[in-house]
């Protein structure tokens, strides 16, 4: 029988960590969502061992990135489509940290949950794009915006995507301690009449909810210079496995057509040829212009100074 250890992506991998420094190895699978932590932590200490089936097809594998992909999921900035029927009221992400949304903005707590970070790490990494979006709106560089200069903490604005989360922070960011709280901040059923709802960092398969009734939420589709991120659940075999050849089993049914039907949903792709898409998906070819990849690599060399800098931003933000 296989035995599903369903945790927080934090507790898998703190829990997989433990397993390997002890070498009371239980879990046989890693099937998560913290390339960050697999490829900068797991893969160089040998914790971990990619395997993909001969006869499935995954055409981002390299030897380089050896994993096998069970799927990419989207996340998104979102609105509330019951407040504003005719769409999303801004068309460039710079706006959300305007005084109009004060307070409106809400996401999971980064410092709280390593995922949330490295997304946001995300836009550090798509600096230049955001730099220009920046241009577009205003008229002028990012660097003459008055959060630009170093504040009486010290702490030096590096690029634009370091702007827009010191930006966040002082126009008010809510932080939450899981999704669910998220969604209803600014997209719950019973949100008072006429209360701007503001702007949530949710699913892209919450739309699937409103679709339901259960929510007021869609994504700020076509937004400058992004609207979402792009993320990669990757499978991996722990070193010293109890059960290798089960887990390669396991590896493969996730790879199938059956396999994926649990996470086939909206926002989510399959990443192994053949596995037929969700038919109300956006087709990869609109939905990716709109949305930055994580980069595993670019995640852990970056997270804990995008950290530190978004701690300090909370800390000074008046």
């Amino acid at each position: 029988d296989i035995e599903f250890d369903v945790a927080d992506t934090d507790g898998i991998d703190t829990k997989m960590q433990a397993e390997q420094e002890s070498g009371n190895v239980v879990g046989d699978v890693w099937f998560n969502s913290d390339g960050h932590i697999l490829f900068g932590k797991f893969v160089p200490n040998q914790w971990m061992w990619s395997f993909v089936p001969r006869d499935v097809v995954i055409p981002e594998v390299t030897p380089e990135r050896p994993f096998a992909i069970a799927r990419h999921s989207t996340d998104v900035i979102g609105y509330n489509n019951k407040f504003y029927p005719d769409g999303c009221p801004v068309t460039n992400i710079w706006q959300i940290t305007e005084e109009k949304y004060k307070g409106k903005f809400f996401m999971e707590d980064p410092m709280s949950d390593v995922s949330t970070m490295a997304k946001i790490a995300t836009f550090v990494q798509n600096a230049d794009k955001m730099a220009q979006a920046y241009k577009d709106l205003y008229g002028k560089e990012w660097n003459t915006d008055e959060l630009a200069a170093t504040d009486a903490s010290g702490q030096v604005v590096e690029n634009a995507g370091y702007l827009w989360l010191k930006k966040l922070a002082y126009n008010g960011v809510v932080v939450l301690d899981d999704g669910d709280m998220v969604d209803a901040a600014f997209a719950g059923l019973e949100l008072p009449a006429g209360k701007e709802p503001g702007f949530g960092w949710t699913g892209y398969s919450t739309v699937e909810a409103t679709n339901d009734g259960e929510l007021n939420m869609m994504p700020c589709f076509n937004m400058e210079p992004v609207m979402g991120i792009f993320k990669t659940s990757f499978l991996a075999i722990a070193n010293h496995a109890p059960h290798p050849n089960a887990a390669k089993l396991f590896i493969r049914f996730i790879l199938s057509e059956e396999g994926f039907a649990p996470w086939n949903e909206l926002g989510s792709y399959p990443a192994a040829e053949g596995i037929p898409v969700n038919e109300d998906n956006l087709p990869l070819a609109e939905l990716l212009p709109q949305v930055w990849e994580m980069d595993p690599i670019f995640d852990w060399n970056n997270v804990s100074k995008v950290r530190d800098f978004w701690a300090a931003s909370l800390l000074v933000a008046p």
